[in-house]
């Protein structure tokens, strides 16, 4: 399902997609496009002799030793169907459909897709060659995802999700509710009574799921909530993720290519605010629900749109350490370490990811602490290697000598090819301007209640230390909107059905009849 030629000298990967079960693929593109994708990355959309158009994206290439640019560029191609086709012909008919699929197939459906991407780890391992030759992320993290991927879709831990999120009766038949109707006036005047007992159904939906590039596991995440609500779903990745679709699609394949979740889902890349496609996927009624991830500009576009279509956001967010004085100063390096479990989710990508950690403690107290915390920054550098992007490392630099100026600086590498570093600040720093690549903030202060209000419904997640302090605040935390407070070093923990930026998304995710 991955194929790869030379053309005018560059390496092009072609990708497929997924439509409603069946696997598309994208015509080759032709010399003077493939030029245009190295001149100017893209994404391009280019239109086929015969409608079936592809999009061409130029990445350059990174070696896999150094992480330095190679000065090649790798273009992919993926498919560019009609959106026409991503919509369901017959609504009405695909989710009675679903509604009537028994859970346990449902769940069945999912294990042996699991079970699918494990068999076939060699195609896995081709999409994260693809997935790693322009990154700038050691090869030892994308392994590590993709030998996770396959345990994501546990048929059990799905079932276990729907029962905490919905129950799971509800999904597969009429409840009785245990209530008595109460009349309304009209009904008193008439003198008439219900003669049946209320019950209730959660109903399948059609769903767009708008993915974001800053970790893969994204697009999964999307996809086993659609497979969890019985939805008839679109899932669009984000280029970076582009060539999951490759494994997933031969593994739903394999599963049962006839399944009704295959047929009503969709695995498709478009550019973000393409017309071709958006005009007719963000009309009114064209879906039930989306969900959107991402910057937020894209949220701010997409929500923009689609009438009164119902919207779940998942949108940018950023996250915090406190550590409690006691810890600091008794050990520093164990906090550390503790700490920048949090901070390197997905190399600081991800809204769970801790940008500012907070110490309890005067300023010698802080310096000790951030000492320590370099040294820990430089093991996981040497453990998982990456290399700043060249934006990254102006940023960085940028920020050293205006923003962050008269902070103390304790970097790993020499500038501007800095592989890690911890800034000890004594003033306040908008956290939208951090650059992630691995800079981590350090502030002191004399009670960790001093923090509280530099929190708010922006933060994703505070991780603190020691647990006592973490009961103690938990509740104050929560109240300045934060939606997870866990203890130091757990913040990429979860569970099934776990809610999500606040969220029982699955509840959003149905449509809640009485009938």
């Amino acid at each position: 399902m991955i194929e790869s030629r030379t053309i005018a000298g560059t390496q092009l990967v072609r990708l497929p997609a997924v439509v409603r079960g069946e696997i598309v693929m994208p015509p080759w593109p032709r010399v003077a496009d493939v030029r245009r994708a190295v001149a100017e990355p893209g994404p391009h959309r280019v239109e086929g002799r015969d409608g079936h158009g592809c999009h061409v994206i130029g990445r350059p290439v990174v070696d896999r030793d150094t992480l330095g640019l190679t000065g090649e560029t790798q273009v992919l191609v993926l498919p560019a169907p009609d959106a026409a086709l991503l919509l369901e012909p017959d609504p009405a008919g695909a989710l009675l459909e679903l509604a009537r699929l028994p859970l346990p197939e449902v769940l069945s459906f999912v294990e042996a897709v699991g079970e699918a991407l494990r068999s076939r780890s060699a195609q896995a391992a081709e999409a994260g060659t693809l997935l790693s030759a322009t990154s700038l992320v050691t090869d030892r993290a994308h392994r590590a995802f993709l030998a996770q991927l396959p345990s994501l879709f546990d048929g059990d831990a799905v079932g276990r999700m729907i029962e905490r999120d919905l129950g799971s009766a509800p999904l597969d038949s009429w409840q009785r509710v245990g209530e008595t109707t109460v009349p309304g006036m009209t009904a008193r005047f008439a003198g008439q009574s219900c003669p049946a007992p209320p019950a209730l159904r959660a109903m399948p939906t059609r769903q767009l799921h708008l993915t974001a590039g800053n970790a893969p596991v994204v697009a999964v995440v999307s996809l086993l909530w659609a497979w969890a609500t019985k939805g008839a779903a679109v899932v669009k990745p984000a280029a970076e993720a582009a060539a999951l679709v490759a494994a997933l699609g031969a593994a739903v394949r394999a599963a049962d290519p006839r399944h009704p979740l295959a047929r009503h889902t969709t695995l498709a890349y478009w550019r973000g605010g393409d017309p071709w496609m958006e005009t007719a996927l963000f009309a009114d009624g064209a879906f039930d629900r989306r969900v959107v991830w991402g910057s937020a500009e894209t949220v701010r576009s997409v929500t923009a749109r689609g009438g009164t279509t119902d919207t779940l956001v998942m949108g940018p967010r950023f996250s915090l350490s406190l550590i409690g004085g006691s810890l600091a100063r008794s050990d520093p390096e164990g906090a550390a370490q503790r700490a920048a479990v949090d901070s390197l989710i997905a190399n600081q990508a991800a809204c769970t990811s801790s940008l500012l950690h907070v110490v309890e403690g005067d300023a010698a107290t802080a310096d000790g602490y951030a000492r320590a915390l370099a040294r820990v920054l430089a093991g996981w550098d040497r453990a998982l290697p990456h290399r700043p992007s060249r934006q990254a490392q102006g940023h960085l630099t940028r920020l050293r000598r205006g923003l962050l100026g008269t902070a103390r600086w304790y970097v790993n590498g020499e500038w501007p090819e800095v592989s890690s570093a911890v800034a000890l600040v004594d003033g306040s720093f908008d956290l939208a301007h951090h650059p992630g690549s691995r800079l981590v903030l350090v502030r002191a202060v004399d009670d960790l209640r001093r923090a509280l209000p530099w929190l708010g419904p922006a933060v994703s997640t505070v991780g603190v230390a020691p647990e006592e302090t973490r009961l103690a605040l938990r509740d104050a935390i929560a109240a300045h909107g934060v939606d997870n407070v866990v203890p130091l070093g757990a913040a990429e923990h979860g569970y099934a059905g776990r809610p999500h930026d606040g969220m029982r998304v699955l509840t959003r995710l149905v449509r809640w009849v009485s009938g």
